[in-house]
């Protein structure tokens, strides 16, 4: 699996706390793991983010990404609170 961000997200980290980040890192490495792991909480989303997928990086923390290519390529596309990226 390749994991990449876009700008978006780059943008977006930038803006959360040092808290929120540690999370966010704690939460893409759980990720690369093991995508399964219950904890993250994966789920594909709906209405104008149909396509989109999210996993969470802490209660009110959520990281939207989006898999591209033939092959495993996670692009993330944004990382805050539920109301930020929603």
């Amino acid at each position: 699996m390749k994991i990449t961000t876009h700008k978006k997200f780059d943008k977006a980290f930038v803006k959360l706390t040092v808290d929120q980040r540690t999370a966010v890192k704690q939460a893409i490495v759980a990720f690369e793991t093991d995508r399964l792991d219950t904890n993250l909480r994966d789920h594909a989303l709906k209405g104008k983010m149909k396509g989109l997928r999210a996993f969470s990086a802490a209660w009110d923390l959520r990281v939207i990404y989006r898999e591209e290519g033939g092959f495993i390529t996670i692009i993330l596309l944004g990382a805050g609170t539920h109301s930020q990226v929603y």
